[in-house]
């Protein structure tokens, strides 16, 4: 039997192992603090039955991402116990992939593109020579920019942006151009990276006025920015879970826009529909409450800010969800198609 972290979203360290248990743990990497990310791929275990232990908060409420193709993912479901999980695999399973929650791999999103006839542009080169990936569709004198994976190891988000592209490609925003960044910490995508807490700072920690942005990603985004954008979308996954983060909620940064924050809450939440992962707008953080403070160097303090946009915040994403309200990936799809009704609504009620 094989455990690895071989493949695209990799990320785990075998702490110690007898005959039938492993004892995990996430790799921080360049992590300033404890995070929670993990992902490993099981090969040559049929008809084995493993037991995998974890250090406390690395399980969600429905056990980890299972995946036989990095495409399709599924909920294991709740064990026993909460920091480990047990998995049986039958006779014709020679190659699993486990998770913390279920990875969006770029290939999928270069699949969406070619769909839809996009042609996959290059943002930048990544700070390890990899061709980073944007796209760009529409006509206008008006944008909409939107990214996502500022910390790498938040997937949910891209999900849901991936509903956004698909309901702005069905049915436009009148005069107006889409640009998008998929993966701004492409290498963190690829490597399997946190992301969250990177050192020096984070790829959303690098939006600092009067200073040259670190990572040549955010350089660029910055520069598309400065060249006039009507709304600045940014899709992310919170915490963990508990509480707020078990749900899909808008950080709101600008005090002055709080009545069109409220405006855009109100129609995103009439928008959603019964398939689709569920919002409310009371779950969205006003500025200056909780954590959320409006002075953060990040990508919506600077596109409400310095970019002069008339709308921008990001959106967070639950990982896991609820029994009630849980995450998958149809729902999140949906969700982002709710999400992009919602823009053309609040556009035309803006006009």
């Amino acid at each position: 039997m094989l455990i690895h972290k071989n493949f695209v979203g990799g990320n785990i360290c075998i702490q110690k192992r007898d005959i039938h248990n492993f004892y995990l743990n996430s790799e921080l990497r360049d992590s300033a603090e404890e995070w929670f990310y993990w992902a490993f791929c099981v090969e040559n275990a049929a008809e084995q039955s493993i037991t995998f232990h974890f250090p406390a908060i690395r399980l969600g409420y429905f056990g980890p991402a299972v995946s036989h193709d990095l495409k399709e993912w599924k909920w294991l479901g709740k064990g026993d116990d909460e920091n480990a999980f047990t998995y049986t695999f039958e006779r014709n399973e020679n190659k699993v992939y486990f998770a913390h929650s279920m990875l969006y791999h770029p290939d999928r999103f270069y699949g969406f593109a070619n769909k839809n006839g996009l042609k996959i542009l290059e943002l930048c080169k990544s700070p390890k020579g990899r061709s980073v990936p944007y796209i760009m569709f529409g006509e206008g004198k008006r944008v909409i920019l939107l990214t996502a994976r500022h910390h790498c190891c938040e997937s949910s988000g891209s999900y849901v942006l991936e509903g956004v592209l698909e309901g702005f490609l069905k049915r436009a925003v009148p005069d107006t151009r889409v640009i998008c960044i998929p993966f701004v910490d492409f290498d963190g995508v690829v490597d399997g990276d946190q992301g969250k807490l990177r050192l020096p700072h984070d790829h959303n920690r690098d939006y600092i006025p009067n200073a040259e942005s670190i990572y040549p990603e955010v350089k660029a985004i910055r520069k598309i920015a400065d060249g006039g954008i009507l709304y600045g979308f940014d899709f992310h996954s919170p915490w963990h879970f508990h509480a707020q983060n078990d749900t899909v909620f808008i950080i709101q940064k600008e005090k002055s826009k709080s009545s069109e924050y409220a405006k855009f809450g109100s129609i995103f939440e009439n928008s959603i529909t019964e398939s689709a992962l569920q919002y409310k707008k009371s779950n969205d953080i006003p500025p200056g409450e909780d954590w959320n403070s409006p002075k953060t160097d990040c990508f919506s303090v600077y596109m409400n800010g310095i970019a002069k946009a008339k709308l921008a915040f990001t959106l967070e994403t639950t990982y896991f969800g609820t029994a009630e309200n849980i995450f998958t990936q149809e729902n999140s799809v949906e969700l982002g198609r709710c999400f992009a009704d919602a823009v053309r609504k609040y556009d035309t009620m803006s006009e």
